[in-house]
């Protein structure tokens, strides 16, 4: 399995436009992808404006495959109005256990 988690900070006054958009794509990539397995959207206790997203996938070949979905490219168009660029950080992970 593979695993993405993102970091994020989204402009001040956004939020709620923000949530909107990425609960639409985070629910179409579990409806309609075989391989995304999970998409959580988790926000900061500290800093409303921090955001994380854990993705996880059967394989490196269905977290790729993500990256070409409508919902994924609409998104990525959100993110441009939303995210304070030079915020957002990826990590890609091998996963090694779930319990």
């Amino acid at each position: 399995m593979f695993s993405r988690i993102v970091s994020m900070k989204i402009r001040e006054g956004s939020r709620a436009d923000f949530l909107d958009a990425i609960s639409r794509s985070a629910v179409s990539a579990l409806r309609d992808e075989p391989g995304c397995l999970r998409f959580d959207v988790c926000a900061d206790r500290l800093d409303p404006h921090r955001f994380f997203l854990y993705q996880l996938y059967t394989d490196d070949e269905a977290a790729e495959a993500h990256r070409f979905t409508d919902h994924f490219l609409a998104m990525r168009a959100a993110a441009d109005r939303y995210v304070e660029p030079g915020t957002q950080i990826h990590y890609s992970t091998d996963v090694l256990f779930v319990n």
